[in-house]
């Protein structure tokens, strides 16, 4: 059977080809270069921020600690679907504090460990405005602004 010019074996053909095409181009979405990162609660994932980065982006928590009140920082690096904590920076080794990750290194008063490398499907910490939480994503703390963040809340960032 002949529809205009076309037989039944030529329209199959170009069937499977727009389909293959229409695959290819939904893969191609999955292998993005970039994510959405995604403020959102713990609990009822209510969302805060979305932000578009590229895969690689380094994503900086800080905050003032509560007893030295000096200025601690996780750095993160988004790696496809999950972070790797890459560096931490902090002015005092004590309790808690890793002792076998990373290289430790001396900055003035301030001492970081880099190298560490672990990962993590999602960064969480406890938002308080009183310790002066900070998101900075490659260096740009106005991408997300801490100080409209709920305070006294769970929340977490996570890559989508």
């Amino acid at each position: 059977m002949i529809v205009g010019d076309l037989t039944r074996r030529q329209l199959g053909t170009i069937a499977v080809t727009a389909v293959v095409s229409a695959l290819g181009v939904s893969l191609a979405g999955c292998t993005s270069k970039q994510r959405t990162l995604v403020c959102r609660h713990q609990r009822t994932h209510q969302v805060y921020a979305e932000v578009e980065v590229d895969i690689g982006a380094e994503i900086t928590l800080s905050w003032i600690h509560s007893i030295e009140l000096t200025r601690w920082s996780d750095t993160f690096k988004l790696v496809g679907d999950e972070f790797s904590l890459t560096r931490t920076v902090f002015s005092s080794y004590g309790a808690g504090m890793p002792m076998d990750e990373g290289t430790l290194r001396r900055d003035g008063d301030r001492i970081i460990i880099e190298d560490i490398d672990k990962p993590f499907e999602a960064i969480r910490w406890v938002h308080s405005h009183d310790v002066d939480y900070r998101v900075a994503i490659n260096g740009d703390e106005t991408l997300i602004d801490a100080m409209t963040l709920p305070d006294h809340e769970l929340l977490e960032l996570r890559p989508s």
